[in-house]
């Protein structure tokens, strides 16, 4: 697991400390217990914030979420606004994030698996997967290439999740490079 930069605020320690502990032992084998002393904080604090391991799972996914949704806007501000610049902050964002690696394949494997018992967990995935479909489908006769190029990062995510993948560290930057440029050319078509 790569080094994540700690939550300032209790939520957000518990939060993290969730995905930690996740990463460790998967989300199934979390206890409240666990998350407490992960982030120091006592289980009264935990409960204060997350009234049960459910709850706080929607947290852990919700934060997530949330952090995707940062990730994009900040990468939207690189690029000239409009369908063809969305495409190409996606992209951006998406190899921003697993660049990152701010947690390792165990805990999205993890709450993927809790979701099968909680579907509710992935609601927020669904509304913002939603969302990026109808901002693809601005880009009209180029809707399908751009989801092509965003379900490759789909798969490359997917892959690194689960482990397999066997691409070295220059065949993973040439494919991140070709969807790039890919975007861009789809981009360049679609100004502001």
């Amino acid at each position: 697991m790569a080094n994540r930069k700690p939550a300032s605020n209790a939520r957000g320690r518990i939060l993290d400390a969730a995905l930690a502990v996740s990463d460790r032992v998967g989300a199934a084998h979390l206890t409240l217990d666990a998350v407490a002393a992960e982030a120091g904080v006592s289980k009264g604090g935990v409960l204060y914030h997350f009234a049960s391991k459910d709850l706080l799972l929607k947290g852990v996914v919700e934060h997530q979420m949330d952090q995707q949704r940062s990730n994009l806007e900040t990468a939207e501000a690189m690029f000239p606004s409009g369908p063809g610049g969305y495409l190409q902050a996606f992209v951006h964002a998406q190899r921003q994030g697993m660049e990152a690696k701010l947690h390792g394949p165990k805990a999205t494997q993890s709450l993927i698996a809790a979701a099968v018992n909680a579907p509710e967990l992935m609601d927020s995935p669904r509304q913002q997967a939603r969302g990026h479909i109808e901002r693809l489908r601005a880009l009209g006769p180029d809707f399908v290439d751009a989801l092509i190029l965003t379900l490759a990062l789909d798969g490359l995510f997917f892959g690194d999740t689960f482990e397999m993948l066997d691409l070295t560290a220059s065949e993973r930057k040439a494919l991140i490079k070709a969807l790039e440029t890919r975007a861009a050319a789809l981009a360049a078509r679609h100004p502001g």
